[in-house]
Protein backbone atom coordinates (compact mmCIF):
# COMPACT_ATOMS: atom_id res chain seq x y z
CA UNK A 1 0.00 0.00 0.00
CA UNK A 2 1.33 3.33 -0.72
CA UNK A 3 0.38 6.20 1.73
CA UNK A 4 -0.59 9.72 0.17
CA UNK A 5 -0.55 12.66 1.76
CA UNK A 6 -3.20 14.10 -0.34
CA UNK A 7 -2.89 15.04 -3.76
CA UNK A 8 -2.29 18.78 -3.90
CA UNK A 9 -5.00 20.88 -3.23
CA UNK A 10 -8.95 20.63 -4.48
CA UNK A 11 -8.51 19.88 -8.19
CA UNK A 12 -4.98 19.06 -8.21
CA UNK A 13 -3.25 17.05 -10.16
CA UNK A 14 -1.14 15.38 -8.09
CA UNK A 15 2.24 16.23 -9.05
CA UNK A 16 2.59 18.99 -6.17
CA UNK A 17 5.15 18.27 -3.42
CA UNK A 18 3.24 17.64 0.20
CA UNK A 19 4.66 16.99 3.65
CA UNK A 20 4.67 13.56 5.62
CA UNK A 21 5.40 14.54 8.50
CA UNK A 22 9.21 13.67 7.93
CA UNK A 23 9.82 16.67 5.14
CA UNK A 24 8.53 17.13 1.41
CA UNK A 25 7.70 13.75 -0.70
CA UNK A 26 6.63 14.18 -4.48
CA UNK A 27 2.97 12.91 -4.02
CA UNK A 28 2.00 10.56 -6.64
CA UNK A 29 -1.79 9.23 -7.09
CA UNK A 30 -2.23 6.29 -9.28
CA UNK A 31 -5.98 5.31 -8.81
CA UNK A 32 -8.39 4.78 -11.55
CA UNK A 33 -12.23 4.45 -11.86
CA UNK A 34 -13.53 0.57 -11.31
CA UNK A 35 -15.30 -1.11 -14.76
CA UNK A 36 -17.44 -3.04 -12.62
CA UNK A 37 -18.80 -4.00 -9.14
CA UNK A 38 -17.52 -7.31 -7.63
CA UNK A 39 -19.81 -9.89 -5.92
CA UNK A 40 -20.21 -9.68 -3.22
CA UNK A 41 -20.94 -5.88 -3.48
CA UNK A 42 -19.10 -3.92 -0.32
CA UNK A 43 -21.43 -2.04 2.05
CA UNK A 44 -21.12 0.84 3.82
CA UNK A 45 -19.64 -0.58 6.50
CA UNK A 46 -16.97 -1.65 4.53
CA UNK A 47 -15.84 2.28 3.64
CA UNK A 48 -17.08 3.66 6.34
CA UNK A 49 -14.01 3.40 8.89
CA UNK A 50 -11.83 4.86 5.83
CA UNK A 51 -14.15 7.98 5.60
CA UNK A 52 -14.33 8.42 9.12
CA UNK A 53 -10.56 8.50 9.40
CA UNK A 54 -9.56 10.37 6.22
CA UNK A 55 -13.06 12.66 5.79
CA UNK A 56 -14.70 13.01 8.65
CA UNK A 57 -12.32 13.32 11.62
CA UNK A 58 -9.62 16.10 10.01
CA UNK A 59 -12.62 18.11 8.27
CA UNK A 60 -15.67 17.21 7.77
CA UNK A 61 -17.29 16.44 11.14
CA UNK A 62 -20.21 19.64 10.48
CA UNK A 63 -19.72 20.75 14.15
CA UNK A 64 -18.33 24.33 12.08
CA UNK A 65 -21.26 26.04 10.59
CA UNK A 66 -18.78 27.60 8.11
CA UNK A 67 -16.74 24.33 7.44
CA UNK A 68 -16.69 22.18 5.02
CA UNK A 69 -20.27 19.82 4.93
CA UNK A 70 -20.83 17.00 6.71
CA UNK A 71 -19.66 13.62 5.95
CA UNK A 72 -20.97 12.35 9.37
CA UNK A 73 -23.79 9.59 8.05
CA UNK A 74 -24.52 7.45 5.42
CA UNK A 75 -27.13 10.05 3.85
CA UNK A 76 -24.37 12.88 3.53
CA UNK A 77 -21.87 10.49 1.90
CA UNK A 78 -24.26 8.88 -0.43
CA UNK A 79 -26.14 12.37 -0.65
CA UNK A 80 -22.44 13.44 -2.17
CA UNK A 81 -21.12 10.33 -3.34
CA UNK A 82 -20.86 11.88 -7.28
CA UNK A 83 -18.44 14.85 -5.98
CA UNK A 84 -16.17 12.39 -3.39
CA UNK A 85 -15.52 10.27 -6.50
CA UNK A 86 -14.13 12.81 -9.01
CA UNK A 87 -12.03 14.03 -5.78
CA UNK A 88 -11.01 10.43 -5.12
CA UNK A 89 -9.79 10.06 -8.82
CA UNK A 90 -8.03 13.22 -9.18
CA UNK A 91 -6.55 12.94 -5.78
CA UNK A 92 -7.99 16.54 -4.36
CA UNK A 93 -9.46 14.90 -1.16
CA UNK A 94 -7.80 15.00 1.38
CA UNK A 95 -6.01 18.36 0.39
CA UNK A 96 -1.90 17.86 0.77
CA UNK A 97 -2.31 20.30 4.16
CA UNK A 98 -4.68 18.06 5.56
CA UNK A 99 -2.49 15.92 6.88
CA UNK A 100 -3.67 12.81 6.56
CA UNK A 101 -2.72 9.75 4.86
CA UNK A 102 -5.04 7.66 2.53
CA UNK A 103 -3.31 4.64 0.92
CA UNK A 104 -4.06 4.19 -3.00
CA UNK A 105 -5.92 0.69 -1.34
CA UNK A 106 -8.27 2.69 0.68
CA UNK A 107 -9.30 5.49 -2.10
CA UNK A 108 -10.02 2.20 -4.30
CA UNK A 109 -12.57 0.79 -1.83
CA UNK A 110 -14.56 4.30 -1.66
CA UNK A 111 -14.80 4.21 -5.54
CA UNK A 112 -15.27 0.26 -6.02
CA UNK A 113 -18.31 1.06 -2.83
CA UNK A 114 -19.35 4.19 -5.80
CA UNK A 115 -19.20 2.24 -8.43
CA UNK A 116 -21.99 -0.61 -6.95
CA UNK A 117 -23.98 1.79 -6.27
CA UNK A 118 -23.17 2.81 -2.60
CA UNK A 119 -25.30 0.25 -0.78
CA UNK A 120 -26.13 0.98 2.42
Amino acid sequence: MTALWGCGGHGGDGSSDGDAGSGTVPLTCTVTAPTSCPTPAPHYADVEPIIQQNCTAPCHAGVDPDGPWPLTTYEHVADWADIIRGDMLDCSMPPADAGVAITTDERQAILTWIRCGFPE
